[in-house]
């Protein structure tokens, strides 16, 4: 069964907006910070002036509740975590002791069972949508839960067509097609997350035509709750935001109005000149969201941003492609080397059972070099060996 893939766009894929509405759409300057006030002790500590300040690394202890690698990252700043970061530090010390960690990755694949599922499924009988619609919405999350994440906007207007078609009409896929391949990542490996998955252009503006400015906000507060619970569910580490419409000033998308993390997830195209990242506590869950540009923005208006962006991705999304493509790669080898073994055995085998024929023509008279109870012995435990080796293949 083909894989569906929806996808964000500012410009709705060229769905013919005016100038003046794909300008609103973007903001060159940066958004009111907000951030999480910690509660301090109130306790008085007299030793306090004698102790040494806490080492902000040290050896992993084995009763510590595992290494934290955003630890570095999250103290970079006296007085506590530091909200404005660069692409720099964390491909610098975050991306490379994570990956240095990483065993095997999890995929994440929405199950009917889940909550998130089931919420979807409610949004989605609500508001009419098409069950092509909630199939690329799903699809759209398949990918490794380790790996950078992306955050697009809203559906493409081709989400009802099959992959291969949808992704040739669409600016926007065809380039994070393009530019992921080039670093040795396909697609399905990367988690894309819609800002307003299952809500495309075409149901905001019907919505709000039929049910005014309250029934568009109580749509796209729906919406965007699937994607607050899909970001509490998978928690990636890195997210890169490629939406700016988010924020309350936006005409056509920012009736969010005061949701922190509507707008901590908004990006800006000079935030994203800048190379910035944005610390994010998502209940307790930190997440650095790269400050990024939607790609058909950068195609259909800023063609001379398209290096800032592809720089961007390669940055962030190179090494994982080449840690994917060396496991892939022994993955291949083990597998040709498993195959040599298994045909080693069954030869073996052959060989074994002909040495016990021959034994049995030859009678008491004439003695080979190897007993024939040893041998037949041997041939057993291989086929035993074979067969849980087969089983434990058909399991896997």
């Amino acid at each position: 069964m083909p894989r569906y893939i929806s996808h964000a766009s500012p410009l709705e894929d060229g769905s013919g907006d005016a100038l003046e509405g794909l300008l609103t759409d973007l903001s060159l300057t940066d958004a009111r910070e907000t951030g999480t006030v910690e509660k301090g002790s109130s306790a008085f500590n007299p030793f306090l002036a004698l102790l040494s300040p806490a080492p902000v690394t040290g050896p992993i202890e084995k009763n510590t509740g595992g290494f934290n690698p955003f630890l570095p990252y999250l103290v970079a700043s006296p007085g506590g975590p530091n909200p404005e970061q660069t692409i720099e530090k964390l491909t610098r010390d975050v991306i490379p002791q994570q990956l240095a960690e990483l065993q095997k990755p999890r995929r994440f694949i929405l199950n009917e069972t889940d909550d998130l599922y089931l919420q979807g499924r409610r949004f989605q009988k609500k508001w009419g949508i098409s069950e092509e619609g909630f199939n690329n919405w799903k699809s759209l999350l398949l990918g490794w839960v380790e790996f950078p994440a992306i955050l697009l906007l809203n559906p493409s207007p081709w989400d009802h067509l099959p992959f291969d078609e949808m992704v040739d009409e669409s600016p926007t896929l065809s380039w994070l097609q393009k530019t992921l391949k080039e670093l040795q990542l396909q697609l399905e490996d990367v988690i894309i997350l819609d800002t307003f998955p299952m809500l495309r252009d075409d149901l905001r503006d019907d919505t709000l035509s039929q049910m005014g400015p309250a029934g568009r906000d109580e749509l796209a507060r729906e919406s965007f709750a699937l994607t607050r619970a899909s970001l509490a569910l998978i928690q990636p580490r890195v997210l890169v935001s490629c939406q700016c419409c988010t924020r309350p000033e936006n005409d056509r998308w920012g009736f969010l109005n005061n949701d922190e993390l509507a707008e901590q997830l908004c990006s800006s195209v000079a935030r994203a000149q800048s190379r910035q990242v944005r610390e994010l506590d998502l209940s307790g869950h930190q997440m650095q969201v790269v400050q990024g540009m939607h790609p058909q923005y950068v195609i259909q208006r800023e063609p001379a941003q398209e290096e800032v962006l592809v720089e961007l991705f390669a940055q962030l999304f190179r090494p994982f492609g080449m840690w994917q493509s060396r496991r892939v790669a022994m993955q291949q080898t083990l597998c040709y080397a498993g195959a040599v073994l298994l045909g080693l055995v069954v030869l073996l085998q052959r060989q074994m059972k002909l040495y016990g024929q021959l034994c049995g023509q030859a009678g008491s008279g004439v003695e080979g070099p190897l007993a024939a109870e040893h041998v037949e012995e041997l041939r057993k435990q291989l086929a035993e060996w074979e067969g849980g080796n087969k089983l434990k293949k058909k399991e896997g």
